[in-house]
């Protein structure tokens, strides 16, 4: 049987038999698909090398008749490294695995693959704070899962203002005016600036940190209630 030959990012991997493990991969071409890599755990494993975290490999599989594939080569492109001493990157990146795999259906679309590649080319950037990459995760993630926060008007349809103050309603996905509120205008021109642009764009908003700070706890709640 001719193998597929795709790129894939590993989302789990999980230790089989004595030699073997089984690894759930997010492919560009194929979705995601649950393969069996043989002998990857022998010390001269040629696959070991391309079925790595943080990764993004080109493999070859060959689709078997039950729930698991067979991996027959793997060959590392990209290996995110240099967040690796940060634990608080490593454990957001796990964090967003997780969701992944967790959400996705095997017939996942090709954008799930290229937000996590972004997402790492992001973490990979010592330079970017991980407040505002996860600020542009959160929302590209509730985007592509249909959840997309209402960011063109309060709930009930009225236009924001410059002199309100608002706080984020998690069962309408939308914000409404509250004397209270912690949400000012600016908070709401930056969520839509990340809307529309990369985490290099957002570390460049003057006291960006501070409303990604402030917004983040609230998106957050939102993924969890939703997901």
């Amino acid at each position: 049987m001719t193998p597929k030959h795709t790129q894939g990012i590993v989302l789990t991997r999980t230790n089989f038999s004595e030699s073997d493990r089984i690894v759930t991969l997010l492919t560009n071409k194929f979705g995601k698909i649950k393969v069996i890599a043989k002998g990857v755990r022998k010390e001269r494993s040629r696959l070991a090398g391309g079925i790595e975290l943080f990764s993004i490999s080109e493999i070859g599989f060959i689709q078997g008749r039950g729930e698991l594939d067979t991996l027959v080569s793997a060959r590392l492109i990209k290996h995110y490294d240099q967040f690796l001493g940060d634990l608080e990157k490593v454990n957001f990146a796990y964090e967003c695995l997780k969701n992944i795999n967790r959400i996705t259906a095997d017939a996942a679309d090709e954008q799930y693959f290229i937000l996590l590649e972004t997402l790492f080319d992001a973490l990979n950037d010592r330079s970017l704070d991980l407040v505002v990459i996860n600020i542009w995760w959160v929302l590209r993630f509730l985007n592509l899962t249909g959840h997309t926060i209402n960011l063109q008007s309060i709930v009930g349809g009225e236009s924001f203002t410059d002199n309100q103050k608002y706080i984020f309603d998690s069962e309408h996905g939308g914000f409404v005016i509250n004397k209270n509120g912690t949400i000012k205008a600016d908070h709401i021109k930056y969520l839509r600036l990340a809307m529309s642009s990369d985490s290099h764009t957002l570390s460049r908003v003057k006291n960006g940190q501070k409303l990604a700070t402030d917004l983040l706890p609230y998106l957050r709640g939102f993924i969890e209630l939703v997901h």
